[in-house]
């Protein structure tokens, strides 16, 4: 799916985004640290950290298991 523009990005990707990149940043990892593991390249982990993409479930899962965690612990909200 392509990136969505500015004015058409879902507040739930945009959340999404901005915990995968709070979690990539607080490990220390570059876009490519987590893509590798995920299987997936860091332009497509780059769109999803912008929120500029809906993930599906799967893509999720895995990035969750990039990061050693469950995907309903990285669909929980921050606090």
């Amino acid at each position: 799916m392509p990136p969505r523009s500015k004015k058409n990005r879902l507040p739930e990707s945009i959340a999404l985004g901005k915990r995968l990149r709070e979690l990539r940043e607080a490990k220390g990892w570059t876009l490519e640290q987590v893509a590798e593991p995920a299987g997936m390249n860091e332009l497509q982990v780059g769109h999803i950290e912008r929120g500029a993409t809906d993930p599906k479930l799967s893509t999720i899962r895995k990035l969750a298991r990039a990061y050693g965690m469950t995907a309903s612990e990285l669909l929980r909200p921050l606090k």
